[in-house]
């Protein structure tokens, strides 16, 4: 099946997918905040770029999208494009255990939460990273 959209059009709509500062992210940084949990770095240059770091406690968090990061819940194989798609996504699922592994040799403890847990549980999460950063993980 061919694209609806013209090459320019896909281009735009796909410049409009935000990698940071997405909604999830920014509730779970609300809700540490009034957690007052503070002192964290947002998008460190660690490998993968976490999204929340505590380099004192050497713990990054990731807030993966279910979609781009093929949450086994809610992912659905796009109908269009299909292998494009899938290699795309089936990418970054591996880098993401690269990543996860390049951290945790280098002494660094990793949370993963998928943007539905943000959202459907979001005090959770935080309970989950208030334990990490006042015991082991």
């Amino acid at each position: 099946m061919t694209d609806v959209l013209t090459e320019e059009q896909r281009r735009y709509n796909m410049s409009r997918i935000k990698g940071r500062d997405t909604k999830p992210e920014l509730m779970l940084r609300q809700l540490l905040y009034k957690r007052n949990i503070r002192g964290y770095r947002l998008h460190h240059s660690l490998p993968g770029r976490p999204d929340i770091v505590f380099v004192g406690r050497r713990l990054a968090i990731f807030v993966d999208g279910c979609f781009w990061h093929k949450c086994s819940i809610h992912f659905v194989t796009p109908a269009t494009r299909t292998e494009f798609w899938m290699k795309k996504i089936d990418g970054n699922v591996r880098r993401d255990r690269i990543v996860d592994a390049e951290l945790a040799a280098a002494g660094w403890n990793v949370l993963r939460f998928w943007e539905h847990e943000v959202r459907g549980n979001p005090e959770k999460v935080v309970e989950k990273i208030a334990s990490c950063l006042h015991g082991p993980c």
